[in-house]
Parts: C-alpha cells; structure tokens; sequence
C-alpha cells in the first residue's frame, strides 16, 4: 500500500509527537523518586487519589489523579474540615495496594502501586454497611468499619455502625468479602488497629457517651474484639474502656476518640488514642465553641484483648479550655516516629500539631504542644470553616526525617521536616496540585519503596 503525499509528510511530526508524549510520560513518571504520597480528594461526585513523587529532599512532585470507582461523602454535618471523622480512610498495604473508602457510595477500593508510583484500580467492593470510613490489614485480611448499619440517622450522634472483612488477594490486589464476618458495634467507629500479636482488633467509638444512642456505649471509647481465626471476631467485644465518664464531677468533655495506634513494649502491648473531646459531659455534641482541648489516653492490650488504663486523658496542651481559637482542639490523628516513642497528634478544629512521648511503662507526656500551626475554625463568623487551614490525616517517611499533614480546609499537603522530637517542624512546601480546592480532602498513605515486594 502506497501512503498518500499527506501521509508521508505527517510521518515526522507524528514521530516528534511519539517522542514528546514519551519524554513526558518518563518525567512524569519515572523519575527517581525516593518514595510516593497518595492523598484522598473525598469527592462526592468520582473519588479517588492524587499521587506525589517524593524526592530526596522530602519535597513533593505531581504524578496523576487516578479514580476509585466510586464516591466520596461527608460523614459529619456536611462542612469541608474533617469530613469523614475517622483515620486510615486511605491505607498501604504492603507498599503494594493503597485501599480507599467510597463513604458516598458504600463500597471500598483497591490500588495496586506500579513501579513508577502510578496506580491501577483494580477492584471495588461494597462495604457491607452505609459510609464506610476506615480501614485495617493484616496478613491479607481488610477489616473495613462503616459508621451506620441501617442508614437511618440524622448524624455522627446517633450513628451506630458495624465492621465487615475481606480478603485481599496479595498477588492482585482484588478484595472480597468474608461470609458471616460482620460484626455489631455499640456506636460509631472512626479508626480500627489490629494488635501487633494478630490477636485483636481494637475499634475507636467516637460517640461513646452519646444520649442518642444506647447507655451501653457509654463506657465504650474503645471496644476490643478477638480474632477467632483471619477475618472473624468474637461475636461480641472481650473489653470495653472509656477515659471519661459521661456526667463527670469535673464537666470534661467525653472523649470523642478517633485515631488508634498500638504498640509493642517490652512485656506488652499499648493501645494509644486520640480524643477529640467534641462531646458535653451530659452526652450533648458540643458546639465549636464549646469543644474542649483534646487529649491522649493510653491502654494496656493483653494477650486476650482485655483493656486495662494507664495514662487517662493527657492534654495536648499545656492546660484544658474551650474554643478552638483558644486552645487544641478535636485531636483526632496519630503517627509514630520510627523510634517507636515519639508521635505526633494532629488537631483539626484548631490546626495544630504536637508532639508526644511514649514511654516504656505504657504512659505518655506532651513534648511540644504547638509543633506546627494553622489557621483554626472562628466559632463567632458566620462560616467558621472559611480560611481554617483544618489539618487532617497525617503519614510520614520510614526514617522520620519527614512528615506530611494533609489539609482538609484548604486542600493542600503539607510537607514538614523532622528535626527532633524536642524541636518545631519545619514547614518545607505545600503541595496542592491535583486536590480539590473547595476543601473537604481526607485520606493520605505513604509508600516506601525498599519495603515493596514486587508482583508486576
């Protein structure tokens, strides 16, 4: 066949356009990043992930935006900071897969990570629930936790949800569900951890305490179950904890816990949580202005999931108030440096990071109770979210020489060097490309690099 006059002067600039599509896609993609951060837009129309290269100097550069197949929602009442209420909305897998929940659309995602940090959706399941919100992995097993079993509610108040569990295939990536795993909770979770031993899974209740929802939740911050055997717990919980009494002689808020850590300590495990204080003591919610300074309590994990108190309800800052103007409220998220003592807690309400120190005997103390700042909510304008900087989820690098704070008011990652635990992070760039900028993101994962076993 003879190509026509057209035809063979085209040849060149089609070749050039080959070649520069090629360029790009080798500049986007694969450069020598030394690691990736995936971050959740939450978009209540097509969710998904908007991938960053890291490199070397923790800096931060766009890769893509790749969709989940589903839809993002707003968990709490319907505002853009926070808006799912929960942690590990967004999960790494063996620095394979990165999971993400679908809270608009009731189902859950898997991503498997390619070699150049793109993503490939390779599966979506429902949950098995209404607003799936969080997530937890163990040895091919996904734990996913909706705040709602029925749907029928007016709110984080009144929600009492259930979890559900998967398999994820480790070769592909594909989910699937786990006949007769779910389980009932006594209200809503915001955050589940499985213990290091594989034995329990501990569940975050954030509206313990709530009259809306039955008394027995009261004393329920946090539920442990036993794991039977991968995927299916004990039909009820073994131990249930609270830090606060509802209707308490000191008025203190009730914990409203949400992000969980556990950790290994010589002898036993350790339970950390995060309490946003976002409940009265009377079991009201309580308004912007009247949320209190959040706080850390910790608990000690047994080799039967009993729950049993150490540290109860440590400020995150230096002393308790109301008003996130004020003081550091709604602490809702947790990362561990890889020392394994030091943690950093997130606040979103206020926007403000601190710093803490696990010690040996399962107690905490504050280090820095003003690491890093933001812009907080004004309870007193007429739209308290607009220009709160609203910090959400948080993740950092396997060396702890970095950490990234995701901003849900603003739609931004922030990226932060870690100096010491006893010095202030250091702010180094705020990446934005990609995220939506009307607010409301949620969700971030790191992914390591040397610690993926390829599969591809």
């Amino acid at each position: 066949m003879k190509l026509s006059k057209i035809s063979r002067s085209a040849l060149p600039l089609l070749a050039l356009t080959a070649m520069c599509f090629a360029t790009f896609a080798k500049t986007a993609l694969a450069q020598n990043y030394t690691g990736a951060v995936y971050a959740g837009t939450d978009d209540g129309q097509k969710n998904g992930l908007v991938a960053y290269g890291r490199k070397a100097d923790g800096t931060l550069a766009y890769i893509g935006e790749y969709l989940s197949g589903g839809a993002g929602g707003r968990l709490n009442t319907g505002g853009p900071i926070d808006p799912l209420i929960s942690a590990h909305s967004v999960l790494n897998v063996d620095n394979r897969f990165v999971l993400q929940v679908n809270a608009g659309s009731n189902t859950v995602s898997s991503f498997r990570v390619n070699k150049n940090f793109s993503l490939t959706l390779v599966s979506v399941v429902p949950s098995g629930g209404f607003g799936p919100d969080t997530i937890a992995e163990r040895d091919g097993v996904v734990y996913v936790a909706n705040v709602d079993s029925d749907g029928v509610y007016t709110g984080p108040p009144d929600q009492v949800g259930d979890i559900d569990a998967f398999e994820l295939d480790r070769e592909t990536g594909h989910l699937q569900e786990i006949p007769g795993s779910k389980r009932q909770l006594v209200g809503r979770p915001s955050d589940l951890a499985v213990a290091a031993s594989g034995r329990s899974l501990v569940v975050s209740i954030y509206n313990a305490g709530s009259t809306a929802i039955s008394d027995s939740a009261a004393a329920s911050e946090l539920e442990s179950f036993a794991i039977v055997r991968p995927g299916f717990l004990t039909p009820l919980p073994v131990s249930a904890v609270t830090s606060t009494q509802r209707n308490n002689d000191q008025d203190r808020n009730l914990p409203g816990a949400i992000g969980i850590a556990i950790r290994e300590l010589p002898g036993h495990e350790v339970v950390v949580v995060t309490e946003s204080r976002e409940f009265l003591a009377n079991g009201q919610p309580a308004s912007l202005s009247q949320f209190q300074t959040g706080s850390v309590s910790t608990f000690d994990l047994n080799e039967l999931g009993f729950l049993r108190p150490i540290s109860l309800d440590v400020p995150t800052s230096s002393q308790i108030t109301t008003g996130p103007t004020n003081t550091s409220t709604s602490s809702c998220w947790i990362s561990f440096d890889k020392d394994g003592q030091t943690f950093w807690v997130v606040s979103a309400s206020s926007s403000i990071i601190s710093s803490f120190r696990l010690n040996e005997d399962g107690s905490v103390e504050e280090i820095d109770s003003r690491a890093a700042t933001g812009v907080p909510v004004n309870p007193n304008v007429a739209n308290p979210a607009a220009g709160a900087t609203g910090f959400v989820d948080v993740t950092e690098t396997v060396d702890s020489d970095f950490l990234y704070d995701l901003e849900s008011g603003t739609g931004k990652v922030d990226v932060y060097r870690i100096s010491s635990p006893d010095s202030p992070l250091t702010l180094l760039q705020q990446m934005s490309t990609g995220l939506p900028q009307t607010g409301g993101v949620m969700g971030i994962a790191y992914i390591n690099p040397a610690d993926r076993r390829e599969s591809q």
